[in-house]
């Protein structure tokens, strides 16, 4: 026998709770990277005013770091956005990725590689495991 470290999928399955629950949090995001946004200007303008009196190459070097800060934001609450629409547009029973996991596994002689290869996932339904898969199947312990 031998242990091996293999990934496990954690998936949950889309209920109308998961989904706004998900909804709620992705709004929350884009509601804060708003908020940085519009501290990003004020505090860049600041910034910006400093360094130009410091005069030469700071003021340029201060206003890439302030223009791509946000951009790096905008980007972020675009996908926040794009995701939202994905979510609402999903069925309910959906199964969604969610994460990885480690776990060990025990291989001994005579098991079926194809059904380790498979691996293993977790199911979650409404913040409770669901169901739990090995190789493809339905574990049940």
């Amino acid at each position: 026998m031998l242990s091996i470290r293999q990934p496990v999928a954690v998936k949950f399955i889309l209920t109308e709770l998961t989904k706004q629950q998900i909804l709620t949090e992705h709004r929350r995001q884009i509601d804060r990277l708003t908020e940085e946004l519009e501290q990003l200007e004020i505090q860049g303008k600041e910034a910006l005013e400093q360094a130009m009196a410091a005069g030469g190459d700071v003021a340029q070097q201060v206003r890439e770091q302030i223009e791509q800060e946000r951009i790096n934001r905008e980007q972020q609450r675009e996908q926040l956005i794009q995701q939202i629409q994905q979510i609402q547009q999903m069925e309910l029973g959906t199964e969604i990725q969610n994460m990885n996991v480690e776990t060990s596994v025990d291989v001994h002689v005579g098991d079926d590689w194809g059904k380790i290869l498979r691996g293993a996932e977790i199911v979650i339904k409404d913040g409770i495991v669901y169901e739990i898969r090995g190789g493809g199947e339905s574990v049940t312990e």
